[in-house]
């Protein structure tokens, strides 16, 4: 199959922003505010002492000795407060059944035929269980989910309500009590549904409960900012305003989809790490693509082959093991995009 002029898809999975707040006496949602705090910035880089070339800079003794005002945007959980909750809100649609717009008759009709038989053989419950997985375990609250105690709750638009208590000990492969099974294959039911059923879409209301330290430093998404204008902070955190003027700290909407979609470990046999479901095979941590379209394992090299794969998937029967790749094919139109070829493809 070859990629068409235009092709698209529409995302299927569609979080909205992470909201940090805590509760008092008086009220349920008091949210979690940014400070700005003005600090002495030690000069501490390679470019401070040395050349691009690597060589030592002629200074004198007292120039890597000086220090320099940055404003910077902090965030902390009040002194009073010891649980800290974040909640946020997930659609869930079945926009990967077939492109949003195809610029060819044949690619729309492979594409959702390979869709088709990847939900008969059940590979959305497949998935569904690992996005599940992502949200049990607190993966989407990052670098805080390090707590001495996390409570994951999930109520879905069917009034249904599920938790998990102590999720942070919880791991992919191990660790989960027949409870926390029982409520992970229940939720991934529901959200696997919503997933191949354009008449079955759902909401999820999802609520993390911190026990919080004293004063401890919490950590929401970090904008990206060009160019900072003087007096500004040179880091600023992501905020949503409230009703009632005060700006709540919170994780921007990618930030949370990205955590929901670490589930490629299909990038290689026995793959240990699981990466964000990405056309390349985006490694964050060192820093490389593990997909390279040399290997024949990227996104666009197997979705020339939708109709071979899904041949394959016509071959199998339900309970037999979809392949890595058809899963990975089907994760990224899940994340969707915009996948037609370029000028030059």
């Amino acid at each position: 199959m070859d990629l068409c002029k235009h092709l698209s898809y529409t995302g299927s999975l569609r979080p909205g922003k992470a909201v940090f707040f805590y509760k008092t006496k008086y009220s349920d949602f008091e949210p979690l505010q940014v400070e700005v705090n003005k600090i002495s910035g030690q000069k501490c880089s390679v470019t401070e002492g040395y050349t691009s070339n690597g060589a030592p800079k002629s200074l004198q003794p007292q120039d890597l000795a000086y220090s320099n005002p940055v404003v910077i945007e902090s965030c902390y959980v009040p002194p009073t407060v010891s649980e800290l909750f974040c909640r946020f809100s997930l659609r869930v649609l079945a926009n990967s059944l077939q492109p949003s717009s195809c610029s060819d008759s044949e690619v729309f009709a492979q594409l959702s035929e390979l869709a088709q038989r990847y939900k008969a053989l059940g590979g959305y419950r497949y998935l569904a269980e690992r996005y599940c997985k992502n949200l049990f375990m607190g993966n989407w609250l990052w670098r805080n989910q390090h707590a001495r105690s996390l409570e994951i709750e999930v109520i879905t638009s069917s009034n249904k309500q599920f938790k998990i208590i102590n999720a942070n000990r919880l791991d992919w492969c191990a660790g989960w009590s027949e409870e926390e099974n029982g409520c992970l294959k229940q939720l991934a039911e529901e959200m696997g549904a919503a997933l191949s059923d354009p008449s079955m879409y759902c909401f999820f209301d999802v609520t993390a409960k911190i026990q919080t330290e004293f004063c401890q430093e919490i950590i929401p998404s970090q904008l990206f900012t060009e160019k900072v204008h003087r007096g500004e902070p040179s880091r600023q955190y992501a905020k949503v305003e409230c009703p009632d003027g005060k700006r709540a700290a919170c994780f921007g909407a990618s930030k949370v989809g990205a955590a929901l979609q670490l589930i490629d470990d299909w990038w290689c046999e026995d793959g240990e790490r699981r990466l964000r479901v990405h056309e390349y095979g985006a490694d964050r941590k060192f820093v490389v693509a593990q997909r390279q379209p040399e290997r024949g394992n990227d996104f666009y090299t197997l979705l020339r082959k939708a109709e071979q794969l899904s041949d394959e998937l016509a071959c199998l029967r339900e309970g037999h093991l979809i392949p890595g790749d058809i899963h990975y094919l089907m994760s990224v139109l899940i994340k969707a995009g915009m996948f037609q070829r370029g000028g030059a493809a």
